[in-house]
């Protein structure tokens, strides 16, 4: 889905920023904890992992799937990355496609770990990932897995994401398919994950985001046991302490069972002004190099005055890779282009 933008003349737009909290709990039936989570309102990223593998290299994939990200947008604080293989969809934000380049390389790192360290390998991780667009108002939503984001807004809950499990794959073919016959599907068997291969598709989502909604982002062992109206209505509950209500879902999780590991990220939106826009918005794309035409003429100084990087040839001071675009960070490990 694409970004909601202003498209009349004095419309106006909220500004926003988040205020989380984020918990995990080990549950009743596991030895150890395998989920991981990052809750970082100052790069506004917020993210939920749940690692797989024997030997615990469940929880070595999920904290490195976490870790990896978080440094990702580290990396990319001050500038985006367009991104080699993301640059011709036009249909993502500049936004979508940094929060997508981020999961693809999560997923790259925890390949590599897999296939090259045998105490690692067919180690794996769901996740699910959310970072905020300020200024826009924009919350981009990014999963792999059956981990999920749920939006509470106006006392109802919508589910944002689509479970990658055998049981989501063939709802999503049937969306008719009854209790009965879903009964009689294996359960907790996922098709998506990282790490199982050397790239990954990635599911995601911009959604226009309002004061006062609530995210929430949850390992399948918070809703794998608790069906979605508890979860809205403990989140009402205690909608303005999310720390109370994440220990709240927990220990309704844990109560009913506790099967799995337990982990809830909850992100409120708050209005900090009013931005307002005196016209349409103009979305800029800037084409890679190979995409300029021969016949430019004097456009092509314009060009270079606007985009130093394409004009001196920049290369990651790192790797070496050329940098495409209007790229000040590498898509491939991260290191800032060299000017």
């Amino acid at each position: 889905m694409l970004d909601s933008r202003p498209d009349s003349a004095g419309s106006v737009r909220m500004r926003i920023a988040p205020v989380a909290h984020g918990k995990t709990d080990v549950g009743r039936q596991r030895g150890h904890n395998e989920d991981a989570f990052v809750s970082d309102p100052e790069l506004d990223l917020f993210v939920v992992c749940d690692g797989m593998g024997g030997n615990n290299a469940g929880e070595v994939a999920s904290a490195l799937a976490t870790t990896s990200l978080r440094n990702f947008f580290r990396a990319t604080l001050n500038g985006v990355i367009p991104g080699e293989e993301l640059r011709g969809d036009q249909s993502l934000t500049e936004a979508a496609r940094r929060l997508t380049m981020g999961v693809r390389k999560a997923n790259a790192d925890v390949f590599e770990i897999s296939s090259t360290r045998v105490e690692h390998k067919g180690m794996g991780s769901t996740i699910v990932a959310m970072s905020i667009s300020r200024d826009t108002s924009s919350v981009q939503v990014a999963h792999v897995g059956d981990s999920r984001a749920y939006r509470i807004r106006d006392g109802k809950i919508e589910q944002l994401t689509r479970d990658h499990s055998l049981i989501g794959d063939a709802l999503a073919w049937n969306p008719n398919l009854s209790e009965e016959e879903l009964s009689m599907l294996p359960k907790n068997i996922i098709s998506r994950a990282l790490g199982l291969k050397q790239t990954v598709e990635v599911d995601i989502r911009s959604d226009p985001g309002l004061p006062d909604d609530i995210y929430l982002l949850c390992s399948d062992g918070l809703c794998g046991v608790v069906k979605d109206k508890q979860i809205l209505e403990i989140i009402l509950l205690s909608s303005n302490d999310l720390a109370e209500a994440c220990d709240n879902l927990i220990a309704f999780a844990t109560d009913a069972g506790g099967p799995d590991n337990i982990t809830a990220v909850a992100v409120r939106l708050e209005a900090t002004g009013v931005v307002a826009s005196s016209g349409p918005e103009i979305v800029i794309s800037v084409v890679g190099e190979d995409d300029v035409p021969p016949d430019a003429g004097s456009s092509s100084t314009q060009s270079e005055r606007a985009n130093p990087l394409r004009r001196t040839g920049a290369r990651c001071e790192k790797c070496g890779r050329r940098a495409t675009g209007t790229e000040l960070y590498c898509g491939q490990c991260g290191a800032r282009i060299a000017l």
